[in-house]
């Protein structure tokens, strides 16, 4: 009778019981384990929830902890993770091996390692050997090597040392095991074979010939293929003594080092199928291993293997020499296993081909448990403390170690090809691979219902932690140009910062209110050790951001929610985490950590607004206000802009200034038909039309008089900072350069008119949008009064009844820092140091209004680190963050902030 998905079902095995959980009879299950009764209690466990249907809130909490997902153009196959060096190594369909870095999750390299598919991958306990298998019938064997420059991005370096062969037709490999303490590479191919080669100095590697590779020679096994011909169809590549690079500029080093398997090392017919799994128990202490029997009195190592025949083959290894030693059936195809070894047991999980994971006792050799995952099926295995993690093939379900029978569907649609671990700490991570084309890494602690964040083995705080508080200040939909829908939630995300910053460390954190406006949050931070000097002035340092994000209103242009942080391929996509609640928590975390480790050397004052994409409104009144509490200061900084390109850091140190206004011609008439009053009298929007006309002429330039009477011309210091821009960063051209940075501009944004809309209305008032930008050397004052008076007086000469209104609407002052201060040495020399790149210095066509403000009222210099890429997309769809600018900008302001002197002091 077919199960209900809410019943529970417990069998009772015993050799007399005939309802037995798998198709089979009550002797096919004696036979399962030689010589041994399988007299003991199983179950197998149809659970409720088996389905992927749970609450909201347990289905928010598990998409909460994905922490990152990479994607590919094909699908990845095998993984291997280095916890030791926080790598993960994928092996995809397209016969790639890409590199990640857990820590930054930024994608290092990638190299065409073979010729066929990736299929497995198997890295050695000392996480510096990596061994591949393919469906070229080739294993080939790599060195891992890890370069870096101080604390720059790492570069992986592969050294290919071996590459075995078998001189028979083998097919795909499957599985790979290897025995450290006798250098032996083990490997179960599609032929049903177990092959092994020892990898000291051998006969066997004199014997191997570039002739002899499966890629050049007619294959048997496979009657479809040709002869020269391999899996792939493509031909093999033949190792040399040279140097190639990869794909991404990873460095794949070949060697020439050809070992033939010898036909005394091959196992005809180990399985009757394909070897899909292999598994290792080694260096074996006889007095406290728990393995049944005399196998640990006779052997130090032992190998499992799993085939498509359904069987568990356990194998001791001695003197290079396997012997078969027990079988266990499982009635179906294993497709994957794991062994774990514990003080009161030794177990064996396996994987079976129609959704059914068996649990033996490698004590005794019995099937202790079995349970169903309903699923499809188990492509892989991963334990973690608590929970047994399924791929399948409709994803991936967990299900508690212990004997439970709760299974829950993680949100994963396709199916799971590959799993794996990574522990850098406390906190245990789980990384799958589906047939999607991803790989995605989830937090074990989230899966698990645990709140806490994952803290690493340093001082230091966590990627994770910086990421799942960065999530929850991008929930918050913080757009200050609306803020009767928003300005609750600007609020709350207010609030959220304040107690963070408390949380981190801070003496004092507070909300100032701004009427009918968002708060500005003001936090300080005290010195806690002492710099070298003998000086008792600490240096107080103010940090500007701001929490508020332009509107995100055309969801439909993006390709995942703005209110929530999509990580992919290095990167985090979601509205404000570039612009600019990324870069401001890379600043609160660069002092959080150095008060933990009690070496802040500075005081350090955030001053975060939530009206920056707003004007600012009401930000000046308030710092006017508290600017006894906010104290005196030795510098201003932030990071508010983006890089020129994509590659090379930078360091941003003038911004143009703004004058916006709102220009409205008026009559004194109604709205009228065009039909009946057309050409009767002067027309408000003809007039205005008019008055625009006159602010450029034909070539583009501002008419307004003296406009471009105080611009300077390019020095030849500036202009030597332009030439390094162009050297380093691909396509950019000075000229255009200079006339978005250095050259004031005038725009037309926008005109509007009274009345319903219609082609046949004389609207009686229309009004024109514009914003003039200015240059350092400009005065604000004056631009302002000469733009008003030159639009009054373009108006006077029409000669008209209608009316005109000027209103300025906001005002920016443009900003120029000088490069060669303290501030900017220390950058410049932290940023080469940190990125490994020289940087550049850049300007920038926008304003930010609050800086120049802050240098006036606390009368010091500022200081611009841009933290994003130029392809960030701030303030429009799909805006991201690469994970690895946020933690170097944290990394650039540890080494910084220390650094700074008082103000008018000397480096």
């Amino acid at each position: 009778m077919p199960l209900s998905k809410h019943e529970n079902v417990f069998y009772r095995l015993t050799q007399d019981d005939k309802k037995l959980p798998l198709t089979s009879s009550s002797s096919d299950l004696q036979s399962t384990v030689m010589g041994v009764s399988p007299s003991i209690t199983s179950y197998r466990d149809v659970s409720p929830g088996m389905d992927s249907t749970f609450s909201d809130s347990s289905a928010i909490e598990m998409n909460n902890s994905i922490v990152h997902r990479w994607t590919h153009n094909q699908s990845i196959i095998c993984l291997a993770c280095s916890s030791k060096y926080g790598l993960l190594f994928c092996g995809t369909q397209d016969s790639y091996i890409l590199i990640f870095d857990l820590y930054t999750f930024q994608k290092l390299g990638q190299i065409k390692a073979h010729t066929g598919s990736v299929l497995c991958l198997h890295l050695a306990k000392c996480q510096t050997i990596m061994f591949s298998g393919s469906s070229d019938s080739l294993v080939k064997i790599w060195n891992i090597k890890i370069v870096q420059s101080g604390r720059a991005q790492r570069q992986v370096i592969l050294e290919l040392t071996h590459t075995i062969y078998s001189p028979v037709d083998i097919g795909d490999i499957f599985s790979i095991a290897w025995i450290d303490s006798s250098k032996t590479i083990l490997f179960g191919s599609q032929n049903a074979s177990i092959s092994f080669a020892h990898l000291g100095k051998t006969k066997h590697e004199d014997k191997a010939n570039l002739s002899s590779l499966p890629s050049v020679r007619y294959d048997r096994f496979f009657d479809s293929m040709s002869s020269g011909s391999n899996v792939s169809g493509s031909t093999t590549p033949i190792p040399g003594s040279s140097s190639e690079e990869g794909d991404d500029g990873c460095q794949i080093l070949m060697a020439s080092k050809l070992i033939e398997i010898p036909s005394t090392n091959i196992i005809s017919y180990a399985h009757n199928g394909y070897v899909y799994a292999m598994d290792t128990i080694c260096d074996i202490d006889s007095q406290k291993s728990l393995l049944g029997g005399t196998i640990a009195e006779e052997f130090n190592d032992i190998i499992l293997s799993g085939g498509g025949d359904g069987m568990v083959k356990i194998w001791g290894f001695k003197e290079n020499k396997i012997t078969l030693l027990r079988s266990l059936n499982n009635m179906e195809p294993v497709l994957s296993m794991l062994t774990k070894e514990e003080e009161d047991c030794c177990s064996l999980y396996c994987g079976l081909a129609n959704g059914v994971v068996n649990l033996w006792d490698l004590s005794t050799f019995q099937l202790v448990r079995s349970f169903e995952t309903v699923k499809g099926d188990v492509n892989c295995l991963s334990l973690s403390d608590t929970f047994l993690f399924v791929g399948t093939q409709e994803g991936i379900c967990k299900k508690p170690a212990v004997n439970d029978n709760c299974v829950r569907w993680l949100p994963t649609n396709t199916a799971c090809l590959a799993l794996c671990q990574f522990k850098p700490g406390d906190v245990s991570y789980l990384i799958s691979a589906s047939m999607d084309n991803t790989v995605t890494l989830w937090n074990v602690n989230m899966i698990t219902k645990s709140c806490t964040l994952a803290k690493s083995d340093k001082s230091d705080v966590s990627t994770t932690e910086m990421i799942e508080v960065l999530k929850k200040m991008v929930s918050f939909p913080t757009v200050s140009k609306q803020p009767e829908k928003y300005m609750e939630q600007s609020r709350k995300c207010a609030s959220f910062i304040r107690l963070l910053l408390k949380k981190l460390g801070a003496v004092s954190s507070v909300l100032l209110p701004v009427p009918n406006a968002n708060p500005v949050i003001l936090a300080t931070f005290k010195a806690n050790s002492s710099k070298p000097s003998n000086s008792n002035k600490v240096p107080r340092i103010l940090w500007y951001g701001h929490y508020d994000v332009i509107e995100a209103d055309h969801i439909e242009s993006w390709d995942s929610n703005p209110w929530e942080i999509t990580p992919t391929n290095g990167y985090l996509y979601g509205r404000g985490v570039s612009d600019n609640k990324g870069p401001l928590l890379s600043a609160i975390y660069a002092v959080a950590d150095l008060y933990k480790s009690k070496n802040l050397q500075c005081d350090a004052i955030f001053l975060i607004e939530g009206e920056e994409e707003a004007g600012s409104y009401g930000f000046q009144d308030i710092v006017t206000a508290n600017k006894a509490t906010i104290g005196d200061i030795d510098w201003v900084m932030l990071s508010n802009s983006y890089w020129l390109d994509d590659n090379v850091p930078c360091l941003n140190y003038g911004l143009r200034g703004v004058v916006a206004a709102n220009v409205e011609v008026w009559s004194d008439k109604p709205d009228r038909h065009s039909g009946v009053d057309g050409g009767v009298s002067r027309e408000p929007t003809i007039d205005l039309v008019n008055v625009l006309s006159k602010l450029t002429d034909d070539s583009g330039k501002v008419r307004i008089p003296e406009f471009y009477s105080t611009v300077k011309e390019l020095g030849e210091e500036e202009r030597s900072l332009y030439q390094q821009i162009i050297q380093k960063v691909q396509g950019a051209e000075v000229h255009e350069l200079l006339t978005k940075w250095r050259m004031p501009s005038l725009t037309l944004h926008k005109v509007h008119v009274s009345g319903p809309g219609n082609s046949t209305v004389i609207p009686h008032a229309a009004t024109a949008t514009l914003s003039v930008r200015i240059v350092p050397t400009q005065d604000i004052e004056e631009v302002k009064k000469s733009l008003v008076s030159f639009i009054l007086q373009s108006f006077k000469n029409l000669h008209t009844e209608n009316h005109i209104k000027i209103e300025i609407t906001h005002e920016a002052e443009p900003w120029l820092a000088d490069t060669k201060n303290a501030a900017y040495k220390i950058l410049y020399k932290n940023l080469q140091k940190i990125w490994g790149i020289e940087p550049i210095f850049i300007r920038e066509g926008g304003s930010i209004p609050s800086i120049r403000f802050l240098e006036k009222t606390f009368d010091c210099e500022a200081a611009h680190l841009p933290t994003g890429q130029s392809s960030d997309n701030a303030h429009l769809s799909n805006e991201r963050l690469r994970i690895t600018n946020m933690l170097k900008a944290k990394e650039i302001l540890e080494e910084t902030l220390n650094e700074l002197p008082c103000k008018g002091s000397n480096i």
